[in-house]
This record gives structure tokens, sequence and C-alpha cells, in this order.
């Protein structure tokens, strides 16, 4: 026969439960009411303002030019921008390879600043300014010469000069770093001639889709001349070698040609 339990036995038990309940809830609403006044008062004090905004990685430009562009102010709200935004700004500015904008410990901002690399200077008119690896050009207010990047005379064509900046880039550190000068040397119908001067006294006739390519045998090519006699290594078309002084003197005798090893 099952026990019968009497009613007022229960109670106790479901009034326990219910003040258990009761204690819960009240807890929830306690808690849930401490954080929302925590919310109030971070967004109210200067804890939720920008404190400072750090830059890394400029070179190129100061870092205040980066903190003006980036729109960011001491004091302003500091969940009130968008990192995307401010992202996709600083990114439009020619130098900027890359960008990356993070909120530090609740009121300070940091930006990490990835720069183009230089690649050469471009002279124009007597000014001179950087020629970046995106083929984009900067001018400084003050350059500091740098002896391992060339100097580029008569790029002032902004597709040509991007065309050799890609160049530039794929080519073998070895053989860029020895290129002293390079002129532009291509007429309305011919758009793509260069004469480059280099830092071991040969000059270089070559075009600028196979510039970089071409470029690879130059240190194979000089070690065939055995630095006699310094000259005209052409590149245009074959590669061909003739010394200065049947290049630019009076007398003009055939050519030699160079082979270049496989």
């Amino acid at each position: 026969m099952d026990k019968v339990i009497d009613i007022e036995e229960r109670i106790p038990s479901m009034r326990e439960k219910r003040r258990r309940t009761t204690n819960k809830k009240f807890l929830f609403v306690i808690i849930i009411f401490i954080i929302a006044l925590l919310i109030i008062l971070y967004f109210q004090s200067p804890l939720s303002r920008i404190n400072k905004v750090t830059i890394s990685g400029a070179n190129l430009y100061e870092e205040e030019f980066y903190i003006n562009e980036s729109g960011l102010i001491k004091d302003e709200p500091f969940w009130g921008f968008k990192k995307n935004a401010v992202e996709k700004a600083l990114s439009e500015i020619e130098v900027v390879k890359k960008v990356v904008v993070t909120r530090k410990w609740f009121h300070d901002i940091e930006i990490k600043i990835s720069e183009w690399g230089t690649i050469a200077y471009v002279e124009e008119k007597g000014q001179y300014s950087l020629l970046m690896e995106n083929g984009e050009l900067f001018t400084p207010e003050t350059i500091v010469p740098e002896d391992e990047i060339p100097v580029l005379f008569g790029f002032s064509d902004v597709e040509i000069r991007k065309q050799l900046s890609k160049q530039l880039v794929k080519m073998e550190v070895e053989v860029y770093h020895m290129i002293s000068e390079i002129l532009f040397s291509g007429t309305d119908e011919d758009m793509e001639s260069l004469i480059v001067y280099m830092d071991d006294g040969y000059e270089v006739r070559a075009i600028i889709p196979t510039f970089a390519e071409s470029m690879e045998f130059y240190p194979d090519i000089t070690a065939q001349l055995n630095d006699v006699e310094k000259g005209v290594i052409d590149m245009e078309v074959g590669t061909y070698f003739t010394p200065f002084s049947k290049m630019y003197g009076p007398e003009e005798e055939d050519e030699v040609i160079v082979e270049e090893d496989e």
C-alpha cells in the first residue's frame, strides 16, 4: 500500500524551494542591474574615451601625419569608430601597403603601418622623388641619398614607370644593387628602350618587358669579358658587346656577340 504523505509535511520543503528560486531571481536581477550600471558609468567616464593613438612602422611619413589621416582624436568615444573605415582611409595613402588598427586596454589604439619599399629615385625637372614598389611616386621634403638604389631619368609617363617598377621588384638583388642610373630612351614608336649605367662601368641597352630576365645573365656576361675594356652590352635582341672605344670612337667595327650561359 502506497505511503500517504501529509501536505503539512511537504509545506516546509516547498517553501524552501520557492525561497531559493526567489533568491536566484533576485540575484540575477541584481547582477544585471550592476552590469548595466557599470556600463553606464564606463561610457560616462574618461575610460570610454580615446586616450592615446600609437603608430608603428612609419618611415616615409611622420607618425603625426598618419594620426591626422586616421581621423582618430583624443577624448573622442573609444567605441565610436569602425576599424575597417580607418584602415581603408589609411590604405589609400600612396605609401601604405597594409594597415592594421587594434583597440588596446579599453582606451588606447594601436595602428601598425606597412609602407611600400622604395626602389629608385626619379628625376623630373631637377626635382627628385622616390619610386615605390607599387609604381607610385613619393616626394618627401628632404631625401637622404641611398647608394644601393638607382636613379631614373626620363620616366615622366606613369604607365612606363609602373612597368619598370615591376621589373625592378623581380630583379636579382645582387644585380639590382649594381645599377647606378636608368635612362628611358624610348620614342613614340618604341616605348620600351632603356639605357642602363652600371656601377662597374658597363653600359647596358635593354627593353622594359624583359629587363629583369635579361639582367639575370649580367654577371656571367661580364665574367666572360674579363674586364679588359668597358663597353656597351646590348640585350635588346640577343646579347652583343661593343667596347666604348668602338661605340663612341671614330671607327665603326663589328660588334662582338656574347653567348649566354643556359
